[in-house]
């Protein structure tokens, strides 16, 4: 849940201070080679996640549904390569279906009678 909103803020602040960044020393934030790779983090996490917990626990596709939408649109806006006034809140909003999905998780695991919340979902 951590880096699918450490993503979701990345996401949303980024095309507002990417001007700023080379001055601050902090130019590896705004290279398509870190972006990627946090998309690359977020979804290995939340697939990892989701999937283990729908199979150990709750078996509710809920959280790993809502997961594949806001990585899906985060995918597909960092596809466009369109820099317009839409991207940074589809970024921020894909970011924020991701940590939704991870917390929904969190809530079913903690709920359900197999886990009791133990793992919560990891």
């Amino acid at each position: 849940m951590l880096i699918s909103a450490a993503c979701a803020v990345h996401c949303a602040v980024l095309p507002f201070i990417a001007g700023l960044l080379p001055l601050l020393g902090l130019y590896h934030f705004a290279d398509e080679w870190f972006e990627w790779s946090m998309v690359g983090v977020t979804a290995l996490i939340g697939a990892v996640g989701h999937l283990r917990a729908f199979l150990r626990h709750h078996r509710h596709a809920g959280p790993g549904l809502l997961f594949v939408v806001g990585l899906s649109l985060v995918v597909v806006t960092r596809l466009r390569h369109a820099e317009d006034v839409l991207e940074p809140i589809a970024l921020g909003v894909g970011g924020v279906f991701a940590a939704a999905a991870h917390w929904m998780n969190l809530r079913l695991c903690q709920g359900c009678e197999g886990c009791a919340g133990v793992d919560a979902g990891l």
